[in-house]
């Protein structure tokens, strides 16, 4: 399967001249985006706007398309920087040399697909998009099973341990933190504060994604797994209250999904995602409807079953992946294994 990630390059200290001719470049696209006006672009800049828009007129600033049979990278021994990147600008054969520096290694054997030039106040930035094909595996020794939640952004489940794993536990308190911060500092009318701490929030919780994730797929390729995750799609279209909806509403649920799914691919694991209807109130243990007590417990009146509510909808999760996923005996586990003593008083530590 083909997958895409996009680098981040800052173009570093361009001279002067080069300086000029980027901006006059990038000037002129937007005059083109807003009037359609041409006073001096590159044709194959001009006809990828014209291709994806249609030619219609937006008043925001847009990024100016960069063809990837125009533009070039190439890498060299120079002191200021190792890579380099071919920007085509209008009136300048064979366009500009610009010195970038990516915001990870640069990995040549993936193709280079198209490239973005921003301006963010005097700095340009290039977003550079590539691909590459990877193969999936297709025989698994074990099920890592996730459910994603508010108080514990996921609980992890391995088929072959059954000890609960919980993950990205700080995210409640940063966003819980921001909250009130957000309602002292309107509250006392400094909204010039307000405006500055503007995705501070959002970049400490992708922070934690990213850990999160990576941490499941590390966990998944240590113990052959592939990993099972809840569908939470339309999630956000359920009438649970004033205050669920406001914490469905404004949680990563699908950033979290694509991280896992992106880093998982890129080691060549499988992400299967299931339904996740009624996992939350489903006791895992003799498949009644239970009741969760509050937000970290779950109890069910039919076997006097108690668990972390989170645990409990994990392990729903797994038990659904065995009926789905698993044919020809390609994943070979033990859905009976028993737990130890230690896995179950973990699993009911609230």
């Amino acid at each position: 399967m083909l997958i895409s990630k996009t680098l981040r390059c800052k173009v570093f200290n361009p001279t002067e001249k080069k300086s000029q001719l980027l901006n006059h470049e990038y000037s002129n696209f937007q005059i083109y985006v807003r009037t359609g006006r041409d006073f001096g672009i590159y044709s194959a800049s001009k006809a990828t706007f014209d291709f994806r828009y249609k030619r219609k007129a937006r008043r925001k600033k847009q990024p100016l398309p960069l063809n990837h049979h125009f533009s070039k990278f190439k890498i060299t021994n120079h002191k200021l920087t190792p890579y380099w990147f071919r920007i085509p600008v209008h009136g300048k054969r064979g366009g500009i040399w610009l010195p970038i520096k990516p915001h990870e290694e640069i990995d040549f054997t993936w193709e280079i697909r198209e490239a973005k030039l921003f301006k963010r106040k005097k700095d340009f930035w290039i977003y550079i998009t590539i691909r590459k094909e990877v193969c999936l595996k297709t025989s698994y020794s074990s099920v890592l099973a996730l459910d994603v939640g508010e108080k514990v952004i996921a609980a992890a489940v391995l088929s072959s341990v059954r000890k609960p794993i919980f993950l990205g536990r700080e995210v409640r308190g940063i966003r819980r933190h921001h909250a009130w911060l957000r309602k002292r500092l309107q509250e006392r009318g400094l909204f010039k504060k307000l405006k500055e701490m503007r995705g501070k929030e959002k970049r400490r919780v992708e922070l934690v994604l990213h850990e999160v994730s990576k941490e499941i797929v590390e966990l998944a390729e240590r113990n052959n797994s592939v990993i099972v995750l809840g569908d939470l799609k339309g999630i956000r279209r359920d009438d649970r209250g004033k205050r669920f909806n406001r914490i469905v509403n404004s949680f990563p649920f699908n950033k979290l999904s694509f991280f896992i799914e992106y880093k998982a691919h890129l080691e060549g694991i499988a992400v299967v995602k299931m339904k996740e209807h009624y996992t939350s109130k489903t006791c895992s243990r003799c498949g009644e409807e239970g009741k969760r007590i509050k937000q970290g417990l779950f109890k069910c009146p039919n076997c006097k079953y108690q668990a972390n509510a989170d645990y409990n909808g994990a392990m729903n999760i797994l038990k659904r992946s065995w009926k789905h996923i698993f044919q020809d005996g390609a994943v070979a586990f033990s859905p009976e294994l028993p737990m130890t003593e230690q896995t179950r008083a973990e699993a009911h530590n609230i």
